[in-house]
């Protein structure tokens, strides 16, 4: 077995960057949202070498001797003391980085703030190089005042008192106190005689009603065109997955009746296409599915010109290498069909081939790589065209195109700890969404969003929140959404529900919006930099930039690749 070691670099709280805004009138002190994340960075190296590729993380929050886990980033269902499903993390030359609870994460579990209530907490990692399994690396880190500030969220007003510090410290507390207010006072007057404010809104109210004017704008970041040398062709109806640093491009139709087998991978960091390996590739096909496992993409069904497909591959990008997914399967060929990754096994439902609509899904293991039928009572009514999302420890299934038309229904297949199916529940029907396909949906961590679509050629501009727990929606914010629009393109960006393009009634667009649940606001995305119309477009999210690529407008499909940074636009008042 290799031995692997690594190296602590820091622990740190990150969070969003903010401009502080004074507004007219200080009274008092209000309490900051401390964001539950903590940034975590280190080294491993396999054997002698340090590790390159996309390595297998685990992590725990747990007492100084590991008696006692405050935290996993993964339920350990089968008690062996670790969670029982990774984190996949690119490292580069044995670097790596990772936000320590951040739920947009695949198997990334949040940090309550209550963990930091104990008096001694340290973190424990795992680490697979995909050959040697996985390891404890040592020794376990102890978190040091940085975690403890995590705290702050849940401190109430007025719980620390001066009775509760000792007479030294009340008299500093007293001091500060008098500070505030001097401040406060200061700030007041500076208001009044012209200070600068800054705003994420053109027409913020609260500053409008106390006499600012806007008087200049710095404007979102632009659109940027990425590299064509190299590039997947122009296509629609193809893949992309983001392997953590990079987009695997695969498939789609070329044209009406043409179908692809190639594909490429983007580097975004270095603006380079890499084509992918045509040796063993699966048969051309559009309408396929394509997940990402951690270490492989697996593409599986899809259309051709020979009919239905229930064959695929698994292709590892760093070894530019393919090998055949199994057809020995209880699945029929089909397109149309939903694919999602479980944390160890892709879960295939629904779609459509030449006998109809489908209703029957399965299981497929690619460490074995074996089928399992998925044959619980209740399943969804059969459709094509829905979508689906891994939530944690159930799939969500909703929408779609059913027998009479778009449907607004949907389904939970929720798992055991172990990892396997157990039960259909229905999602409540109460305050969802309207019937639809086309629609889009992502999962924040906590619930799923859905937006647009289209219903008898009728397009939507509205959606809704799900959240699985409760088993209730809670409707989106209509001010300021993109247009109604079906086909377009959205991506969960950890605190935003980002939406591009798309079909209208007005044609094919190239603007967009994003969304943001806690302050329940939509927002423009950047217009800026000529983004390209089109719709059915494949779109990633890096973790720092929207990757968008492909689509089609009419017949005419394209190739662009372009890049966004979706901040926001600023404004910046002054009183005169």
């Amino acid at each position: 077995m290799k031995r692997i070691l690594y190296t602590l670099n820091r622990l740190g709280i990150r969070g969003p960057l903010s401009i502080f805004l004074f507004l007219a009138s200080l009274t008092g002190l209000t309490h900051a949202q401390v964001p539950g994340l903590l940034s975590y960075q280190g080294r491993v190296f396999s054997g002698a070498a340090a590790f390159e590729g996309n390595g297998q993380f685990k992590f725990a929050l747990l007492n100084a001797d590991g008696s006692v886990v405050y935290w996993l980033n993964h339920p350990d269902g089968n008690g062996d003391g670790q969670p029982d499903n990774a984190v996949t993390v690119g490292v580069t030359r044995g670097l790596y980085s990772v936000l320590l609870g951040d739920s947009s994460l695949p198997n990334m579990a949040g940090i309550a703030p209550s963990v930091f209530s104990n008096s001694s907490v340290h973190l424990r990692v795992w680490f697979n190089d995909g050959t040697s399994g996985f390891q404890q690396l040592t020794p376990d880190q102890r978190l040091a005042a940085v975690g403890y500030a995590l705290m702050a969220a849940g401190v109430a007003d007025g719980v620390i008192t001066e009775q509760k510090l000792s007479s030294s410290l009340s008299g500093t507390i007293t001091g500060l106190n008098q500070q505030i207010q001097a401040l406060s006072a200061r700030l007041d007057g500076l208001l009044a005689s012209g200070l600068t404010v800054a705003s994420s809104s053109g027409a913020d109210s609260s500053l409008l009603a106390q006499g600012f004017d806007l008087f200049s704008t710095v404007p979102a970041p632009a659109w940027a065109n990425g590299n064509t040398a190299g590039a997947a062709s122009a296509r629609y109806g193809h893949t992309a997955v983001w392997t953590g640093s990079q987009m695997v491009v695969w498939g789609g139709s070329l044209a009406p009746g043409v179908y692809s087998s190639s594909g490429s991978i983007y580097t975004p960091l270095s603006d380079v296409w890499t084509p992918v390996s045509p040796v063993a590739v699966p048969s051309a096909r559009t309408g396929h599915s394509a997940i990402w496992t951690g270490q492989k993409m697996l593409v599986w069904g899809g259309f051709s010109a020979n009919g239905y497909l229930n064959s695929g591959g698994a292709f590892t990008p760093g070894s530019q290498q393919w090998s055949p997914i199994s057809t020995a399967g209880p699945l029929t060929g089909r397109s149309g069909q939903v694919a999602v990754w479980t944390g160890s096994r892709m879960f295939v439902w629904g779609g459509r081939n030449s006998t109809g609509l489908l209703g029957d899904g399965a299981l497929y293991d690619p460490a074995t790589d074996q089928w399992s039928a998925v044959s619980l009572a209740n399943p969804p009514a059969a459709r094509s065209d829905a979508v689906a999302l891994w939530a944690g420890d159930r799939v969500l299934i909703w929408g779609g195109q059913g027998p009479s038309g778009a449907v607004a229904s949907g389904m939970q297949l929720v798992f055991d700890n172990s990892g396997n199916p157990v039960e259909w529940r229905a999602i409540s029907a109460s305050a969802a969404p309207s019937a639809r396909q086309g629609h889009r949906a992502v999962w924040t961590g906590t619930r799923m969003i859905i937006w647009g679509g289209e219903n008898a050629g009728a397009f939507l501009g509205d959606g809704a929140m799900y959240d699985p727990v409760a088993n209730v929606w809670t409707g989106l914010t209509g001010a300021g959404a993109p247009s109604a629009r079906t086909a377009a393109s959205g991506v969960w960006t950890g605190r935003e529900f980002v939406v591009f393009g798309g079909q209208t009634a007005a044609g094919t667009v190239s603007d967009g919006g994003a969304y943001d649940p806690e302050a329940a606001r939509w927002r423009e995305l950047s217009a800026q930099g000529a983004p390209v119309s089109r719709s059915d477009a494949t779109m990633i999210w890096s973790g720092t930039q929207l990757l968008v690529f492909g689509g089609q407008s009419g017949s005419q499909a394209f190739a662009a690749l372009q890049r966004l940074d979706p901040k926001p636009t600023w404004y910046f008042y002054r009183k005169q």
